[in-house]
């Protein structure tokens, strides 16, 4: 009798089995479409055949086993594909920063409009002086058109240098936000870390929890490139370089620390540590490199403003080595004299006590017109001859220094620039270039990521083509295990009701 209720067990076991597994099976339906859910699956076990709980203890022959138990609900994850997808998560947040924003400084830096661009006014300025030079340079509105296009030229410069120092301060506090999201997500990497131990000290395996925490990662990799481990235990190691962020329930934040020394820009640091973090990837170092990249494969806002600030110094320096050597117009009390500046220059003191002119503290954004030129238009000077307009005088002055700025303009061999309007161009189109290149880059990695993705879903997603496949298996294993019990049944009734009673 007791092999009959043997088998009674077998087919409960039987019947729990597939039922946890229809169970198991509607739950990852459900969750079909739920981001970052990884499907998952029954872990069954045989049960070894019953036997009398001593020491040595031989099992019978032909012993039947005790059916099947659930030993856990796992996950289906590729440890592989999860680490290919963060490394390449880490570079399309880096390449996706980068292409966004040089999208905008190109629109900043490139002809915004035909009264407010650089060379527009460049050329409004040129063209200008060309008059002067061909007209009467003695006129006061052709001088006031020179006077206010220089003028408009500058405050182009400068407008332009304020945007883009702005942009710089901007992408400074990007840093600063983007740490704040990096330690936001490790404080709660940690916590989850806590809730997972917590549950999978019953045995169970905390598979809605552990979801949750792998998207917490994935978006962390976005953010600054990481490597993470499990050990053995299940506890996790979240680094960035050498500096562990996170090791199981421990957490090392960041911090954005001003930098006094250089324009009270962040530097990162790791909580308690006086090291900066060093880190290679993900938004955080698209920022750093838009703030400070300073060359041409690096480009960022200072190499921006480092060219045009060459190009406001070489303008300053070419027409004032030429304005200077000209005669300003009689005005008043005023008498003709030369050694006037059209574009003023910062005073310096050499280790002697005498000043000079200091052309490399012009910049874009201090570049302006000389205060003499800004107090008189009559203080441009047009003539290589003084100009004396007293009774009798033959000195009326010539246009020479007003043809000689005007072929500047033309000019190929200037020192640094080459040509003035060739050099703004090439700094647009310097900026243009590394737009589109890493507009590029970062489609091409947004494919490799989606694609990595696929791969990664291939494995962890939902089919509900294989869960309903999965679902009518376990649809009749129930059925068979049902049928088992009345089967069994049956025999127990003969067994019990039947037995003895012959010719009845």
């Amino acid at each position: 009798m007791s092999s009959l209720f043997y088998g009674l067990e077998i087919a409960r076991t039987g019947l729990t089995v597939s039922q946890k597994a229809i169970n198991l099976s509607g739950h990852n339906i459900a969750n079909a479409n739920t981001e970052g859910y990884t499907r998952q699956r029954l872990v069954i076990s045989s049960i070894q055949p019953a036997s009398v709980n001593v020491r040595l203890s031989s099992i019978s022959k032909g012993s039947v086993g005790g059916g099947a138990t659930v030993s856990l609900v796992d996950q289906i994850r590729n440890d592989y594909l999860d680490r290919q997808f963060r490394n390449q998560n880490t570079r399309l947040g880096y390449w996706q920063v980068k292409a966004d924003e040089l999208e905008y400084i190109e629109m900043v830096v490139n002809e915004l409009s035909e009264d407010t661009s650089i060379s527009s006014v460049l050329a409004d300025f040129f063209q200008s002086l060309s008059d002067l030079a061909e007209n009467d340079p003695s006129s006061k509105e052709i001088r006031t058109s020179v006077q206010q296009n220089a003028l408009k030229m500058t405050e182009a410069f400068n407008q332009y240098y304020e945007q883009l120092v702005e942009l710089q301060n901007l992408y400074n506090d990007k840093m600063a936000g983007t740490v704040a999201r990096i330690n936001t997500l490790l404080t709660n990497i940690a916590d989850n870390n806590r809730q997972i131990f917590a549950y999978e000290l019953s045995g169970e395996k905390a598979n809605e929890l552990r979801d949750t925490r792998n998207l917490m990662i994935d978006e962390l990799s976005r953010l600054i490139d990481i490597s993470v481990t499990e050990s053995e235990k299940g506890e996790i190691i979240i680094k960035c370089g050498n500096t562990e962020l996170v090791n199981h329930l421990a957490v090392t934040t960041l911090k954005a620390q001003p930098d006094p020394d250089y324009y009270d820009f962040y530097r990162i640091y790791p909580s308690g540590m006086s090291e900066e973090l060093k880190f290679s990837g993900g938004e955080l170092k698209a920022y750093q490199d838009l703030r400070d990249g300073d060359s041409a494969d690096n480009m960022g806002i200072p190499r921006i403003i480092e060219n045009l600030n060459t190009l406001a110094r070489s303008i300053a320096k070419e027409f004032n080595d030429i304005h200077k050597t000209g005669y300003t117009m009689p005005n008043g009390e005023e008498d003709s004299r030369n050694g006037v500046f059209l574009f003023a220059v910062p005073k310096a003191v050499d280790e002697f006590g005498n000043e000079y002119e200091e052309y490399s503290a012009i910049t874009a954004g201090n570049f302006t017109l000389s205060a003499e030129v800004l107090e008189s238009v009559f203080n441009i000077a047009a003539s290589d001859q003084k100009i004396d307009f007293s009774a009798g005088n033959t000195q009326q002055g010539n246009n020479r220094i007003a043809l000689a700025m005007v072929t500047l303009a033309s000019r190929t061999d200037l020192p640094v620039v080459g040509n003035f309007e060739e050099f703004l161009k090439s700094t647009m189109v310097e900026v243009g270039t590394e737009s589109a290149s890493c507009k590029s880059k970062a489609e091409s990695q947004q494919t490799i990521v989606e694609n990595v993705n696929d791969r990664r879903q291939s494995i962890s997603g939902v089919s509900l083509d294989e869960e309903m496949v999965q679902l009518i298996s376990s649809q009749h294993a129930y059925s068979a295990a049902a049928r088992m019990m009345t089967a069994v049944d049956e025999a127990l009734d003969v067994l019990i009701n039947r037995t003895g009673r012959v010719g009845l």
